[in-house]
């Protein structure tokens, strides 16, 4: 959380009445109203279902209506003459395979775009979450930082204090100092880190906040469930949206090549039209003029366009063997990501576990150094580094429970089971934070 520091006083140059504490579902709702990655996405899934429309319409039915209006005024004429045209046409294709195929190839490209979709909102779910325990992770360095800070500080002053009465030299006053020094720089640095992340947080939800819940230290950590990695590679292989977006993809690319060939074969259609034509000499005599209705079958096919569609066949085949290589690009990502991800979560169970151990024990360790600098066998630069050390085992044990929360999100993400509800189980282990 915030502290009066020099961060605070930073921040209160920017904040406006609207900021609020909120908790990591909070976050996330009004990420979902404000991400501009997830509204890109949006947008491409609905222009994609109207191209879907688009391809279908060339095989339904096409009606066109046009008239014309013409007034005829030549010397052996005794009178001028107006035409009126109105002609009424309709066509249905009975065989057309560039729009067959162009219909299908449109709505693989559809579903590419919906699994993308799906994937931006996965995606979403995951950069909130990462972006909101940076927050926490910052906060707790600085906390860390601060009271490090303040330790080194009351080293320093029982050195200076002992100094003056003549129980240890400069050197040890020194070097209390230069460690103070040190820890002083490292803590304004973590408040600076700590406005950044509050930044980003802002970035993805167009909203600033005051203050973010924490997390709750008795936060379960256990191995991935199921605890079995081949089931989560088969999981990914199935459920990866990522996956499903190559191969949608590679679909498209297929139909598109068959509605390039297409153009080589014959179209069929069946068609009608209604004209209705006549003269009106002027306005006094009678009208003359005549009406018509044609109808019945029309084939079509292409005897040479120039190379046009042999160029276009050619396109059409480079571009189904790319699709071909990002499908197979896609699925060794996916298998490689999550094997990979399953033994950092792993991994990640151990060392929150082991860094716990470490506390405890530079916590002895600094106790018995202190005890050993009062009765003269320690020296002063034994206890600095001891005090050091405690706080970066805390430090590293704050970052191994974060790591091992974003490293659990990642896995389901990758394997294409990340869903709200899993933001909902981690805001339940969060603690409100007080105003």
């Amino acid at each position: 959380m915030y502290r009066k520091t020099l961060l605070a006083s930073a921040l209160a140059l920017f904040l406006t009445p609207a900021l609020h504490a909120a908790g990591l579902l909070e976050v996330y709702q009004d990420a979902v109203k404000q991400d501009a990655e997830l509204a890109v996405e949006r947008a491409r899934l609905e222009a994609s279902r109207a191209q879907v429309k688009q391809a279908g319409s060339y095989l339904l039915p096409q009606v066109n209506a046009s008239g014309t209006f013409s007034r005829t005024d030549a010397s052996n004429l005794p009178n001028k003459v107006n035409n009126t045209n109105l002609t009424l046409s309709a066509q249905q294709a009975l065989i057309n395979g560039e729009a067959w195929y162009g219909k299908n190839a449109a709505k693989a490209a559809f579903n590419a775009a919906e699994a993308g979709y799906l994937d931006a909102e996965q995606n979403l779910l995951l950069r909130v979450s990462e972006t909101y325990f940076n927050v926490l992770r910052a906060e707790d360095n600085l906390r860390s930082s601060e009271a490090e800070e303040q330790a080194i500080k009351r080293q320093l002053d029982q050195a200076q204090e002992q100094y003056d009465v003549g129980l240890i030299s400069i050197t040890n006053v020194l070097e209390a100092r230069a460690a103070y020094d040190g820890a002083r720089a490292a803590r304004i640095g973590t408040e600076a880190a700590l406005m950044i992340s509050y930044e980003d947080l802002e970035q993805i939800t167009g909203t600033r906040y005051e203050k973010i819940d924490s997390l709750n230290a008795k936060l379960p950590v256990v191995a991935p469930v199921p605890n079995n990695r081949q089931a989560w590679v088969d999981q990914a292989l199935t459920s990866s949206l990522a996956l499903q977006a190559a191969r949608a993809g590679l679909k498209a690319s297929e139909e598109s090549l068959k509605a390039k060939r297409s153009k080589h074969l014959p179209n069929l259609g069946l068609f009608a039209e209604y004209s209705d034509d006549s003269d009106l000499p002027n306005q006094y005599k009678g009208t003359k003029g005549y009406d018509r209705t044609v109808f019945g079958i029309r084939a079509d096919l292409e005897i040479y366009g120039g190379g046009r569609t042999s160029a276009a066949i050619l396109e059409g085949s480079a571009a189904l063997d790319e699709a071909r290589s990002s499908e197979e690009l896609a699925k060794r990502q996916v298998l490689q990501k999550t094997r990979s991800l399953f033994t950092q979560v792993s991994t990640d169970v151990l060392a929150v576990q082991a860094r716990e151990l470490a506390i405890k024990s530079s916590e002895s360790a600094l106790e018995a150094t202190r005890t050993g600098y009062e009765v003269g066998t320690r020296n002063i630069v034994d206890v600095l580094n001891a005090e050091r050390s405690l706080w970066g085992a805390r430090r590293d044990y704050d970052a191994a429970r974060y790591n091992y929360v974003i490293n659990q999100l990642r896995l389901k993400r990758v394997a294409g089971s990340l869903v709200e509800k899993d933001l909902q189980e981690l805001n339940s282990w969060l603690v409100k934070v007080q105003n």
